[in-house]
């Protein structure tokens, strides 16, 4: 059983599916080929030119469709600057594929639905897939309030309310997945305390919560002398994994890559230069002149763990369903904004090679990064007394309870975790499969 705490959660149960997702061709790198594979991010004509993820995949899995101009000129930046580029897998169908359409270039694919089921996710590619062996029950809509344990302190299943239940039922299983993300999966281990585990399953040395990171993302802005893009999407064309590692002076560092399609809306908000007013007549100007004529680099910077950070439980408030709510406390390392800052300069000196005649960026202030690609909280190790789980997802202290979410990463590198996830997770089910 995989169990997801939320008004929108997905179980599954019959792990058995999980054999048509095994891994058995990898990359140099770790990351599973099949992953790419299943989950369409193998890159351009099916290959990646990027030196973090060199290898390849399905024809029809890939990074963007159409470059804009936009990537010809960072392209040219990035050779003056001495550094390599690559063309970045986005998880979206470059051609159809398994009956989905390719994308559409339409430039809504931040928070929006896919017109052409081109964005490759879990609801049209394992779930499917899970699905059709017969094997698995899906169950939507569903609150898991605890992991429940018998008198030994063994896992027997999952309290949870079912669609069109208020009361909450066991959910008996043989083995127990919890792929909540980062905050959820910690509170529903804190929250499922026993008396063999009055701390909460898992937490016998207080490491459920901590070492909570996310992603800092330095951004910056370049106005160019022409238009650099026409409003077709995605929008991410071209990466660099130049300044991933070996910096002076840091520890880490970050891949650096345009982004998606802003919407004006959104430029508004986050791209205007932080010298022009919010309003009136200059906006509407810059807006009008300049919206095409804008471009941005930024990049995910590796954080530095810190066991202050972390996912507590407010007792005092509850949810719909009374169970306590997270809290999150915490600010990032020292040392995470000392990237912060070698980042933005490295990002602002690329936009500045590539021809941008003015650049500008918001400075990010120290706090929690807990916002975006969660991670850390159930922390894999060799160690019991300095993590949560074993190197395969598996909770210190329980044979039949695992953990498949970026909660296991011990940090969350210069890079969008997902890859890492869905290769992990495909990893830990097979040790899960083996073990029953």
């Amino acid at each position: 059983m995989a169990a997801s705490p939320g008004a929108s959660t997905r179980t599954i149960s019959a792990w058995r599916a999980a054999t048509a997702c095994r891994r058995d061709r990898r990359s140099p790198t770790g990351r599973s080929a099949t992953t790419r594979w299943s989950r369409g991010t193998g890159g351009p004509n099916g290959g990646s030119a990027s030196p973090a993820t060199p290898g390849g995949g399905p024809p029809s899995a890939g990074a963007t469709p159409t470059e804009r101009a936009f990537a010809g000129l960072l392209r040219e930046g990035a050779k003056r600057l001495g550094a390599e580029t690559f063309a970045p897998p986005l998880l979206i169908n470059s051609a159809p594929r398994n009956g989905r359409g390719a994308c559409i270039s339409c430039g809504s694919c931040v928070g929006f639905p896919c017109p052409a089921n081109a964005k490759n996710g879990t609801q049209n590619t394992a779930i499917p897939r899970a699905l059709a062996t017969g094997h698995a029950t899906l169950v939507t809509g569903a609150m898991v309030r605890r992991v429940e344990t018998d008198g030994a302190g063994r896992v027997v299943g999952v309290s949870a309310v079912l669609p069109g239940d208020s009361t909450p039922r066991t959910v008996r299983a043989k083995a127990v997945v919890l792929s909540a993300g980062a905050i959820e999966t910690a509170r529903l281990l804190l929250n499922s305390a026993s008396e063999k585990e009055p701390q909460g399953l898992g937490n016998r040395h207080d490491q459920v919560g901590r070492h909570l990171q996310g992603h800092l993302y330095p951004t910056v802005f370049g106005l160019f002398d022409a238009d650099v893009h026409d409003g077709r999407g995605p929008g991410v064309t071209i990466a660099t994994t130049a300044y991933v590692h070996g910096n002076p002076g840091i520890v880490g560092g970050a891949m650096l890559a345009d982004d998606f399609v802003m919407p004006p809306v959104i430029f508004w908000r986050q791209a205007l230069p932080p010298d022009l007013p919010r309003w009136g007549a200059p906006a509407h100007d810059f807006m009008r002149r300049n919206f095409r004529r804008v471009g941005q680099v930024k990049g995910p910077v590796h954080e530095i763990p810190t066991p202050e950070s972390r996912v507590t439980l407010a007792a005092g408030t509850r949810d719909a369903w009374g169970i306590p709510v997270a809290r999150l406390s915490g600010q990032v390392h020292e040392e995470t904004m000392k990237s912060v800052a070698f980042v933005t300069a490295r990002a602002d000196e690329w936009l500045r090679a590539s021809g941008a005649e003015r650049t500008w960026h918001t400075p990010i202030a120290r706090r929690l990064s807990a916002g975006q690609h969660q991670s850390g909280t159930c922390r894999m190790g060799a160690d019991p007394a300095t993590s949560v789980t074993d190197p395969h997802g598996r909770v210190w202290g329980h044979d039949n309870l695992y953990v498949c979410d970026a909660s296991v990463h011990p940090n969350n590198s210069g890079f969008n975790p997902v890859l890492t996830i869905l290769a992990l997770s495909i990893r830990n089910a097979n040790a899960l499969l083996n073990g029953l």
